[in-house]
């Protein structure tokens, strides 16, 4: 939907503190990370200035935490408007651009697939965008794609190299886990975060339990450290018992144990270490062989959202890394 519906961004960046923290924006973000706020805390007091926080319309698009905690201290802050045709285009976006960074396919990527394609859906209806491929008809859509292909997923078909039907699906699990929020925003967290396991199928009865129903599993999932939630724990559930024919002992066939690897604490931070060099020759090979003066707005628009969130990353893990090495010191 971005390929063909972002617009241009509007490259002055004016203050403004009183953006909009709109609900449906705040929805499509995990609470943040309590080492993130100690690091935007200190930030703060070191004066270190917030690069220009996205807003469309006045609504904030990212960083919603951080933007909270320079606005409390007073900090004057910048704004990065960007333009969409509509909220619901503006809202795809902001899932695409989330899912875009996380590689494998989480609940929390999932809802954020399943979202896309809700408001993808409802700018399609609305005729807030076109669809990619509205030069063919819904029949011949159908044949291309599978039978209940809608023209609004063709383009999340191909970008997420999944099934129409299992966006469907995703659409319907975003709605249960905005459900399960509206009720118990706290146990919606622990799903997406993945503090918590439950099978996709059984979370969609879990809509049906009650605000103290989820609490009180809750309490449970916290007295009992559980880390799986399965049909059987689930307030209300009858459970079916079917016999079955228990193996001989001696006709099974026992897995053979393997020896774990060592636990290396350093093993990631050496492969991030290894990668970075490669992040930089990208740049430089994009400086160096690219004319900036013929690059369309919209891929500058896209380098430009994903470096400020790279810097943001890179800020964080650059102070967390700094604190031990003062720590050994």
């Amino acid at each position: 939907m971005l390929r063909n519906q972002r617009l241009s961004i509007v490259m002055n960046m004016p203050k403004h503190n009183e953006l909009i923290i709109d609900p449906d924006v705040a929805a499509l973000f995990l609470p943040t990370d309590y080492n993130h706020l100690r690091v935007i805390r200190e930030n703060i007091r070191l004066g270190i200035a917030p690069s220009p926080f996205p807003e469309w319309n006045g609504i904030l698009m990212d960083r919603l935490d951080e933007y909270y905690e320079y606005i409390n201290a007073g900090v004057e802050i910048k704004t990065q408007p960007f333009l969409f045709s509509s909220k619901n285009t503006m809202l795809a976006g902001i899932c695409q651009l989330i899912a875009a960074d996380i590689p494998k396919m989480t609940p929390y990527k999932i809802y954020l697939i399943g979202k896309q394609y809700q408001y993808h859906k409802a700018a399609y209806l609305n005729k807030e965008l076109d669809c990619p491929d509205k030069r063919l008809s819904l029949e011949e859509l159908k044949e291309k794609y599978t039978k209940d292909i809608h023209p609004s997923v063709v383009e999340m078909v191909d970008l997420y190299n999944v099934a129409a039907g299992t966006i469907h699906f995703y659409s319907r699990y975003a709605a249960a886990i905005d459900l399960i929020r509206e009720k118990n925003s706290g146990f919606a967290s622990l799903i997406l975060s993945e503090r918590i396991h439950i099978p996709k199928k059984e979370l969609v009865r879990m809509c049906d339990l009650s605000a103290s129903e989820l609490e009180e599993l809750m309490a449970r999932i916290e007295a009992e450290h559980l880390q799986r939630i399965t049909l059987s724990m689930i307030p209300g559930h009858v459970p079916v018992y079917i016999e079955r024919e228990k193996p001989h002992l001696d006709n099974r066939i026992l897995p053979e144990i393997k020896q774990m690897p060592k636990y290396d604490p350093d093993a990631d931070v050496s492969s991030l270490a290894l990668t970075v060099p490669s992040w930089s020759d990208s740049i430089r090979r994009v400086r160096t062989r690219t004319d900036m003066s013929a690059v369309t707005p919209g891929a500058a628009d896209r380098l430009i959202f994903e470096l400020g969130i790279l810097e943001n990353n890179i800020q964080i893990i650059k102070h967390e890394l700094e604190e031990i090495a003062k720590d050994v010191e």
